[in-house]
């Protein structure tokens, strides 16, 4: 029996007695608890989408590709099923405090094995979990693990973690739309169209090539104007040190992390009020809208190439921060050195395999405005030193002379 459920991206999306039961269950539940973009809302008043939003957005596509390709029943449903569930493994709010969990636990939002792979006892026998469903089906935890990773084995092993994946199709659209902002505008039906098998690797056809384009060139214009904001930015910063607070102050950090990673926002932001001291102080700043401000924002080609090469290193951004806060008279705990990576990292699409004229090459070979957003994207590149107002004159001239000599 199929059901419909209404999206306001995709429209109908039709899900079948699997998908159902998926989204029953208590992982995929409590994304509906996890926003898609941290903390954009601050900026973006919209951007209250959920991850579990996604998820159904990423199946839907998928559900696409694989209508427009011949596949196997039994990896079909491997990868349905590794679509819909590819985030379960995401922390609160997302992106936002993944650093600081992998740091201590080495997990990623992809590591999932302890979620597919583990049964949970419920006392009351009522809750279904992931592990239950994918036993139920008789499903591949090796096969769709591999899907979310993308290093599965076959064509469609980075269809949906890859250089020119769905999951990319579905967040652009998504979050332009929850934002507000236009430039998240890319034609997943002609892209899906623009696909197709050259010796068992899925690429992209000459059909292809413009939404293709036309993704990269979104997404590079997303990372600036949404996903790096710079308030955003600070935000995300403050929380993520407010979280390291926590988690170095309890007895096994490992485990509160382990903990923290199962949590939604909403129990996380519980957690760190009730936690008293710099948490507590951090979350109640965020919540209401008292920031740290910019006491520097340059770009980071402004500095020194030694200085830049040196600020790769985390251990070496703590001592400038250190040191900027010392000259300053500001403890340490409210000063923040943000050091912005290179967009031109996160363009990896630009790698794409592009097939023309019976010959294989990179989306970057054979675009020339691929090779200009590689280029252009050197100069989104930040630093940033966030600081709370009163502050911000001190920690401007301190870092001005450390930084800027």
């Amino acid at each position: 029996m199929h059901k419909l459920i209404r999206d306001p991206i995709h429209g109908y999306i039709e899900i079948d007695e699997l998908i159902t039961a998926l989204l029953d269950t208590v992982e995929m539940q409590r994304l509906h608890r996890i926003k898609q973009l941290g903390f954009s809302y601050l900026v973006y008043p919209g951007a209250n989408h959920t991850r579990f939003e996604h998820s159904l957005g990423t199946y839907h596509l998928m559900n696409l590709i694989l209508d427009r390709f011949a596949i196997a029943r039994e990896r079909e449903q491997e990868l349905r099923v590794a679509s819909l569930i590819h985030d379960v493994g995401h922390g609160p709010y997302s992106h936002v405090i993944e650093p600081v969990i992998k740091k201590y636990t080495g997990k990623s939002h992809e590591d999932i094995e302890d979620i597919i792979f583990s049964h949970e006892e419920d006392e009351c026998g009522e809750s279904t979990h992931i592990a239950d469903v994918i036993d139920k089906y008789h499903l591949d935890r090796q096969e769709i693990l591999g899907f979310i990773k993308g290093d599965a084995k076959g064509a469609f092993s980075k269809i949906l973690n890859g250089e020119i994946d769905i999951d990319k199709m579905d967040y652009l659209v998504r979050d332009s739309f929850y934002t507000g902002v236009a430039y998240g505008v890319v034609d997943n039906m002609r892209l899906i169209q623009g696909l197709d098998f050259f010796n068992d690797q899925l690429v992209i056809t000459e059909k292809g090539l413009l939404p293709a384009e036309y993704l990269l060139f979104s997404r590079f214009l997303m990372y600036p104007s949404v996903y790096s904001h710079h308030t955003t930015r600070i935000a995300q910063l403050m929380f993520s040190r407010a979280v390291e607070s926590l988690i170095e102050s309890s007895p096994s950090p490992l485990d509160y992390a382990l903990a923290l990673r199962v949590m939604d926002d909403y129990e996380i932001d519980t957690t760190l009020r009730n936690a008293g001291g710099y948490p507590e102080e951090m979350i109640t700043r965020i919540n209401e809208r008292r920031l740290f401000k910019r006491a520097l924002y340059i770009q980071l080609n402004m500095l020194e190439e030694n200085l830049m090469e040196e600020l790769r290193e985390e251990s070496r951004v703590r001592e400038l921060e250190m040191e900027i806060s010392k000259r300053a008279g500001v403890d340490e705990k409210y000063l923040i050195l943000d050091v912005q990576s290179d967009i031109g990292a996160f363009l990896k699409e630009s790698e794409a395999q592009v097939a023309i004229h019976n010959e294989i090459r990179s989306l970057s070979d054979v675009s020339e405005l691929v090779k200009m957003l590689n280029r252009a994207s050197y100069d989104f590149r930040r630093l940033g030193i966030y600081t709370p107002m009163r502050y911000r004159a001190a920690v401007k001239r301190a870092a001005e002379a450390i930084l800027c000599h």
